[in-house]
């Protein structure tokens, strides 16, 4: 069976940063039948690359390719796609699925690490794409040191018993828990935004869901973690920046106690 040969590539400028994907389908007399490049807007280079993937199988499947030799410059998209590595990143797995996905939609496919300088096709095609678009969109990452803080709020209500305490506040009593949590970004998407306030707030309250209405001493970690406002601001730290994309880091949760008591936590 004749056998086409598709190049693809993902490029991302700061990773995460403005990123595109990119791919060149040659027929088996070596001819390009089809190439693109695409912009992405803010990505990872892993991303990229399985979306440069992705790309040219759709369009290999479109044009009823049934063997095909796949080149990529992506050693952990090669080694992931082989088996040999495990997909870590939850960000990547619904890529990496629907990769697999359209490569058994072809009957004979193989796909092989080559060199950057043996893709300098498909390279050059996603560099292109991220310049022509960055420069149109003003995608360029701020100079040293200029970044975005985006604050959101949310509240839980909950009680709790402080193991230890001497003190009232070792008996059950509950508090209405109000949180700001900040997160800073470098870059902004294709329309300008460096992370939505909608998604923020979202997350948040996902993370604060399991300690609404709850007895905190009986809800994990806190089952053997004093339910401190030091220690739920700690913990609601960890677990939001778990949470968000990789494109902010969270600097900040505040916890309000009170309406005139507030802990917040930070990275050193």
């Amino acid at each position: 069976m004749s056998r086409h040969t598709l190049f693809t590539d993902g490029a991302a400028r700061g990773n995460p940063g403005p990123a595109a994907s990119a791919y060149l389908l040659r027929d088996p007399e070596g001819s390009i039948v089809a190439s693109a490049g695409r912009f992405l807007g803010v990505s990872t280079n892993n991303a990229a690359e399985y979306q440069a993937l992705i790309d040219g199988l759709e369009a290999a499947l479109a044009r009823g390719v049934r063997a095909l030799d796949v080149r990529s410059d992506s050693e952990l998209m090669v080694r992931q796609l082989s088996g040999e590595y495990r997909v870590r990143n939850e960000g990547l797995r619904p890529l990496y699925e629907r990769a697999t996905e359209l490569l058994a939609a072809i009957e004979e496919t193989s796909v092989v690490h080559v060199r950057r300088e043996d893709n300098a096709e498909a390279d050059a095609l996603a560099n292109r794409a991220i310049g022509a678009r960055a420069e149109a969109a003003d995608m360029r990452r701020e100079p040293p040191g200029g970044s975005w803080d985006l604050t959101v709020r949310g509240h839980f209500d909950a009680a709790h018993a402080l193991r230890g305490y001497e003190g009232e506040c070792r008996e059950l009593h509950g508090h209405t828990w109000d949180v700001e949590a900040t997160v800073r970004g470098e870059a902004l998407d294709d329309i300008g935004i460096v992370y939505d306030f909608k998604t923020l707030k979202d997350d948040l309250a996902a993370v604060l869901d399991p300690f609404d209405h709850a007895y905190l001493n009986d809800v994990p970690p806190f089952d053997g973690l004093n339910a401190t406002a030091e220690n739920l601001a700690r913990v609601i730290f960890e677990a939001l920046q778990a949470r968000v994309a990789p494109t902010v880091t969270v600097t900040e949760v505040a916890v309000w106690e009170s309406p005139v008591a507030r802990i917040a936590y930070r990275k050193a």
